[in-house]
C-alpha cells in the first residue's frame, strides 16, 4: 500500500467534489422522500425468499441515525451504520480539501492488498448477514 498527497488531478477530475455532490444529492433526495411521506421501500429479496438481505434494515438505520438514535441505528444494521459513519468522515475530509484547496490523499493498492480487501469485505458481509438472520429469527 502506498499513500501519497497530491494536488487535483491534471485532467481536472476531482473525486472529492464528486463525493460531496453525490452525498448531498442522496441526502436531499432522501429528505424529500420522507417529507413527501412516500411509502418506504420494501426489500425485494426478503419479500421473495423470506430471508433478510445483508442490507435489510438500512432504511430504518438511516432514519434512526438522523433522529440521533445511535444505538438503535447500529442495531438495525451494523454494516450500514459503519458505512454511514465512514461516509460522514469522508465527507468532512472532502469538504476540507475542496474548500481549502489542499493536496488530496491517494492510496495505491497492490495485488495482495486487493486480495486482503476483498476477503475482508466478504467476511464482513457474511458476518452482517448472519447478524441480520439472527436479528429477524
Amino acid at each position: 500500500m502506498n499513500i501519497t498527497r497530491r494536488r487535483v488531478d491534471p485532467d481536472g477530475r476531482d473525486p472529492e467534489l464528486l463525493l460531496l455532490g453525490a452525498s448531498a444529492g442522496c441526502a436531499v433526495y432522501g429528505a424529500a422522500w420522507v417529507a413527501a411521506r412516500l411509502p418506504m421501500p420494501q426489500c425485494a429479496f426478503h419479500a421473495i425468499t423470506g430471508y433478510p438481505c445483508p442490507t435489510c434494515g438500512a432504511t430504518r438505520c438511516v432514519l434512526a441515525l438522523f433522529h440521533g438514535h445511535i444505538g438503535e441505528a447500529f442495531g438495525w444494521n451494523p454494516l450500514v451504520f459503519t458505512g454511514l459513519v465512514a461516509l460522514a468522515i469522508l465527507n468532512v475530509y472532502a469538504a476540507a480539501v475542496v474548500t481549502a484547496g489542499l493536496p488530496r490523499l491517494r492510496i495505491a493498492l497492490g495485488p495482495l492488498d486487493w486480495r486482503i480487501l476483498r476477503a475482508g469485505f466478504l467476511i464482513v458481509m457474511a458476518a452482517n448477514w448472519a447478524y441480520e438472520m439472527h436479528r429477524l429469527a
